[in-house]
Protein backbone atom coordinates (compact mmCIF):
# COMPACT_ATOMS: atom_id res chain seq x y z
CA UNK A 1 0.00 0.00 0.00
CA UNK A 2 1.72 3.30 -1.04
CA UNK A 3 2.00 6.21 1.32
CA UNK A 4 -0.12 8.35 -0.31
CA UNK A 5 -2.95 6.03 0.21
CA UNK A 6 -2.50 5.57 3.11
CA UNK A 7 -2.38 9.35 4.07
CA UNK A 8 -5.89 9.19 2.40
CA UNK A 9 -7.19 6.38 4.66
CA UNK A 10 -5.62 8.81 7.54
CA UNK A 11 -8.00 11.76 6.44
CA UNK A 12 -10.65 9.34 5.88
CA UNK A 13 -10.40 8.50 9.79
CA UNK A 14 -10.59 11.79 10.80
CA UNK A 15 -13.38 12.84 9.17
CA UNK A 16 -15.36 9.48 10.46
CA UNK A 17 -14.37 10.44 13.73
CA UNK A 18 -15.59 13.96 13.34
CA UNK A 19 -19.10 12.64 11.86
CA UNK A 20 -22.23 12.08 14.17
CA UNK A 21 -22.15 8.82 15.86
CA UNK A 22 -25.27 7.47 14.54
CA UNK A 23 -22.79 8.09 11.00
CA UNK A 24 -19.79 6.39 12.55
CA UNK A 25 -22.11 3.38 13.62
CA UNK A 26 -22.94 2.37 10.21
CA UNK A 27 -20.04 1.75 9.00
CA UNK A 28 -18.69 -1.89 10.33
CA UNK A 29 -16.58 -2.44 12.79
CA UNK A 30 -14.15 -5.08 10.05
CA UNK A 31 -13.89 -1.66 7.57
CA UNK A 32 -13.03 0.30 10.72
CA UNK A 33 -10.56 -1.86 11.70
CA UNK A 34 -9.31 -2.37 8.46
CA UNK A 35 -8.93 1.65 8.02
CA UNK A 36 -6.84 1.61 11.77
CA UNK A 37 -4.50 -0.37 11.02
CA UNK A 38 -3.29 1.02 7.40
CA UNK A 39 -3.48 4.38 8.11
CA UNK A 40 -0.18 6.59 7.83
CA UNK A 41 1.33 6.27 11.28
CA UNK A 42 2.70 10.42 12.31
CA UNK A 43 0.43 11.89 9.66
CA UNK A 44 -2.22 14.29 11.38
CA UNK A 45 -4.71 15.64 8.49
CA UNK A 46 -5.29 19.20 8.67
CA UNK A 47 -8.62 19.57 7.92
CA UNK A 48 -11.32 21.86 8.87
CA UNK A 49 -14.13 20.31 10.16
CA UNK A 50 -16.18 23.57 10.34
CA UNK A 51 -16.02 23.75 6.23
CA UNK A 52 -18.90 21.56 4.63
CA UNK A 53 -16.77 18.38 2.72
CA UNK A 54 -17.29 19.35 -0.89
CA UNK A 55 -15.45 22.62 0.26
CA UNK A 56 -12.20 20.78 1.63
CA UNK A 57 -9.59 19.92 -0.61
CA UNK A 58 -9.07 16.23 -0.48
CA UNK A 59 -6.45 13.76 -1.66
CA UNK A 60 -8.40 12.40 -4.46
CA UNK A 61 -8.11 8.23 -3.31
CA UNK A 62 -9.67 10.26 0.26
CA UNK A 63 -12.82 11.64 -2.10
CA UNK A 64 -12.61 7.84 -3.61
CA UNK A 65 -13.26 6.02 -0.53
CA UNK A 66 -15.56 8.34 1.34
CA UNK A 67 -17.72 8.20 -1.81
CA UNK A 68 -17.25 4.32 -1.57
CA UNK A 69 -18.61 4.94 1.96
CA UNK A 70 -21.40 7.00 1.33
CA UNK A 71 -22.67 4.46 -1.56
CA UNK A 72 -22.36 1.08 1.19
CA UNK A 73 -23.17 2.72 4.59
CA UNK A 74 -24.88 5.77 4.26
CA UNK A 75 -27.21 6.35 1.65
CA UNK A 76 -30.63 5.07 1.09
CA UNK A 77 -32.27 3.07 -2.10
CA UNK A 78 -33.17 6.21 -3.84
CA UNK A 79 -29.83 8.29 -2.87
CA UNK A 80 -27.56 5.30 -4.28
CA UNK A 81 -29.39 5.05 -7.20
CA UNK A 82 -29.02 8.77 -8.05
CA UNK A 83 -25.13 8.23 -6.87
CA UNK A 84 -24.70 5.47 -9.38
CA UNK A 85 -26.48 8.06 -12.29
CA UNK A 86 -24.13 10.53 -11.26
CA UNK A 87 -21.23 8.37 -11.72
CA UNK A 88 -22.80 6.95 -15.12
CA UNK A 89 -23.08 10.46 -16.39
CA UNK A 90 -19.46 11.54 -15.25
CA UNK A 91 -18.11 8.08 -16.23
CA UNK A 92 -19.79 9.40 -20.20
CA UNK A 93 -18.70 12.61 -19.88
CA UNK A 94 -15.03 11.60 -19.31
CA UNK A 95 -15.16 8.80 -21.82
CA UNK A 96 -16.68 11.75 -24.72
CA UNK A 97 -13.30 13.74 -23.21
CA UNK A 98 -10.93 11.09 -24.30
CA UNK A 99 -12.11 10.38 -27.37
CA UNK A 100 -12.06 14.47 -28.43
CA UNK A 101 -9.04 14.16 -27.08
CA UNK A 102 -7.54 11.15 -28.68
CA UNK A 103 -9.78 10.42 -31.54
CA UNK A 104 -7.84 7.71 -33.57
CA UNK A 105 -9.41 9.35 -36.80
CA UNK A 106 -7.54 12.22 -36.35
CA UNK A 107 -3.90 10.36 -34.85
CA UNK A 108 -2.51 10.56 -37.92
CA UNK A 109 -4.02 14.03 -39.89
CA UNK A 110 -1.35 16.74 -39.77
CA UNK A 111 -2.68 19.70 -37.27
CA UNK A 112 -2.67 22.84 -39.24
Amino acid sequence: MTNEFKKSITEVLDILHHMDIKEQNKVPDRFKFFLENNKMIGYKPNIDHSKKLSDIELCPDTKNILGMMYYKYWCDDNQRIDFMNKIKANEIEYQKELREKYNPDDVFKKKA
